[in-house]
Formats: C-alpha cells, sequence, structure tokens
C-alpha cells in the first residue's frame, strides 16, 4: 500500500508540475482565463494531495486517506482535462511548431520633451493550437521589448492574415509617455482593447467585445 501511495503521488505531482511549466511558458507569460483555471486547480491540488499522501502513508491500515487521496487525485486531473477541453478544443497539451504570423511593422510618433518613433508589430505564435500565444513587440530607442497580450481565448478563435498592420493592431498615445492603448483591429475574430505599459510590460483589458 505505502508502494501505491508513493507512486501516485510522484507521478500525480510530476504531471501537474510539466502541466504548469507547459500552459504558462515556464512562468513567463500572462495567462489567459481558460489557462488561469487550470493553474489555480493545480495549485490547489498539490498541497492538499501531499499532505493526504503524507497521513495515508503513516496510516497504511486505515485505507479510508488512501481512497481519499485517489478521490482528489482523479477529481482534479478529471476536472483539469475537461477544463482543458473546453478552452482548447483538446483534451491535453500537446508541443506545436512554432508557426509564427506577423502583421507587419507599424509606427507611432509620440511628440514632447522626448520625440520620438515607436515602432511596433503584433505576432501570433502557433494560431489555431493550445500553444498559441499573441506578442505585442514594440522597438523604441533601439531596444525591443516583447509584450503577451491575451487576444485569443481559446485556441478556436479565428483571424484573417493581415494586409496592413491595422488589420491586427492599433496604438494609441495617453497621457503617459510610457503608456499606450492597443486595440485589435477587424482582421482578428474578436475585439478587445488593453492598456499597455511600455515599460513595465503589464497588460490590462479595457475592453471584450466578440464579433459575429
Amino acid at each position: 500500500m505505502k508502494k501505491l501511495i508513493v507512486i501516485i503521488t510522484v507521478l500525480y505531482t510530476v504531471a501537474a508540475f510539466a502541466a504548469l511549466g507547459f500552459i504558462s511558458n515556464w512562468f513567463r507569460d500572462q495567462l489567459t482565463l481558460g489557462e488561469s483555471v487550470i493553474v489555480t486547480t493545480l495549485v490547489l491540488s498539490l498541497p492538499t494531495v501531499l499532505i493526504l499522501a503524507i497521513v495515508a502513508y503513516w496510516n497504511e491500515h486505515n485505507q479510508w486517506f488512501t481512497l481519499l487521496l485517489v478521490v482528489v487525485i482523479l477529481g482534479s486531473s478529471g476536472y483539469v482535462i475537461k477544463s482543458h477541453h473546453d478552452a482548447y478544443g483538446e483534451w491535453l497539451p500537446s508541443p506545436a511548431a512554432k508557426d509564427i504570423e506577423t502583421s507587419g511593422n507599424a509606427t507611432l510618433n509620440i511628440n514632447g520633451i522626448n520625440s520620438h518613433t515607436l515602432s511596433y508589430r503584433l505576432e501570433l505564435h502557433n494560431p489555431g493550437t493550445v500553444a498559441h500565444r499573441e506578442f505585442l513587440i514594440v522597438t523604441r530607442d533601439g531596444q525591443e521589448r516583447r509584450i503577451r497580450l491575451p487576444i485569443f481565448d481559446d485556441a478556436r478563435s479565428g483571424y484573417v492574415s493581415a494586409k496592413t498592420p491595422g488589420d491586427w493592431i492599433v496604438l494609441q498615445l495617453t497621457t503617459d509617455a510610457n503608456v499606450v492603448q492597443a486595440e485589435t483591429g477587424r482582421f482578428l475574430l474578436v475585439h478587445k482593447s488593453f492598456r499597455v505599459n511600455l515599460q513595465t510590460g503589464e497588460v490590462t483589458i479595457l475592453a471584450v467585445k466578440s464579433q459575429n
């Protein structure tokens, strides 16, 4: 019984950490709604499983603890798999070849004491797959910065290839020289606007409106 407890606990822990790393791009990217649900479930279930495993290990004659451990592992695994399917149309995360499409470069003139031109583009990484990521690439003063924008909530979101950068993304100035407002274009089949801090990389969703 102790061997079973150790095996299932180790397997679940390894699988949970691998899923957390894969979904969050090894904790480098901002999470979308579907990813947040999965990550929250895994983060809450891991300490629960470890505590139950320790109790069950030292109380091997009380099989109820082992049964409860199995129930928690199966329940959280089932919920994560179902949530992943609901969000992305696939039961499990799977690596995808790196496919990148770009809007092409656009420019934005920033006037003021330190007037300069900002160059930007939107990149879609692995579009139409579970591993999709959307990045705003901004270049100013010769420095390039990559900022993830949570544009597509799931892999089923559609788009049309951009003929001009504005078909995918348009940046507008704000009163803060380090902050811009980004709005998706008509060729992305979801309309969103963001407040983007170019200095810190912080992104705030301002509006979401699905296009029919």
